[in-house]
């Protein structure tokens, strides 16, 4: 019997020697069940009657003794649906509450003026956190987007970019000279100007310039993030980019 997949769907260990018990035995009291799972008696009650609150099991009582009996396997999936509408809910709960939080850490991040971040989990997330914090038509320009980065990485960028246009962020970027196999593929997307180093600039880091903060990332062997979080900072990176974007190339 496959315990894993049962494990997967979120019974516990004791739930699952509990059920497939169950569903070996038929109708019957708890002497049996314990004898079948090896769960002893104490906690055999209580994980009856968390099963039963899952539907996944439920019981008759006869002359005062209760007899219990594992519920049609096909509940199994309706036990899935339910938890995945619970689910659901869940994700839109966090989805509305995530603003309070980036809030919260907004505030106590502008007492800090840099950060630094190493390997690409971190880097994910604070490139993620920083685009959140934009608000709609902020513009994020992104300086000597490398080759290799794309390489590595293309995936997680395609979809970073999907949540920017989700969220109406329009995006002007600078790639390095060899990585027009990119540029081309931004080009397509909404919300988005592309242009190009000359070909003697080319380097395997970059920097994203957001509304309130400025993101360098040095792609060495692990990535490696340094944001410092200045308004004035990150004005004054616009301008340099915005003198760059000039002398690049289409």
């Amino acid at each position: 019997m496959n315990t894993q997949l049962l494990e997967k769907i979120g019974l516990t260990q004791g739930e699952i020697k509990v059920y497939l018990a169950l569903t070996k035995l038929g109708q019957v009291t708890v002497g049996p069940i314990g004898k079948e799972s090896k769960v002893s008696k104490s906690k055999i009650y209580d994980i009856l009657d968390k099963l039963i609150a899952k539907s996944l099991v439920g019981y008759i009582t006869k002359e005062g003794t209760k007899y219990f009996t594992a519920s049609e396997p096909h509940v199994l999936l309706d036990y899935i649906e339910k938890q995945e509408k619970e689910l659901k809910i869940t994700k839109q709960e966090v989805t509305d509450f995530i603003p309070q939080l980036l809030l919260q850490r907004s505030l106590h991040s502008s007492q800090k003026l840099a950060e630094i971040y190493e390997g690409f989990r971190s880097l994910k997330i604070i490139r993620e956190e920083l685009l959140y914090a934009m608000k709609r038509n902020d513009e994020l320009m992104v300086l000597g987007a490398p080759k290799i980065a794309n390489e590595k990485w293309e995936a997680w960028f395609l979809a970073f970019h999907r949540k920017r246009v989700l969220r109406h962020i329009p995006l002007r970027i600078i790639y390095n000279s060899n990585a027009r196999l990119y540029g081309n593929i931004r080009q397509k997307m909404p919300l988005t100007r592309v242009r190009y180093l000359p070909n003697k600039m080319v380097s395997p880091n970059w920097i994203d310039v957001f509304s309130d903060a400025v993101l360098f990332v040095f792609v060495l062997r692990e990535p490696l993030a340094i944001v410092i979080r200045d308004a004035t900072l990150a004005q004054s990176f616009r301008l340099y980019f915005d003198m760059m974007w000039q002398v690049s190339r289409e």
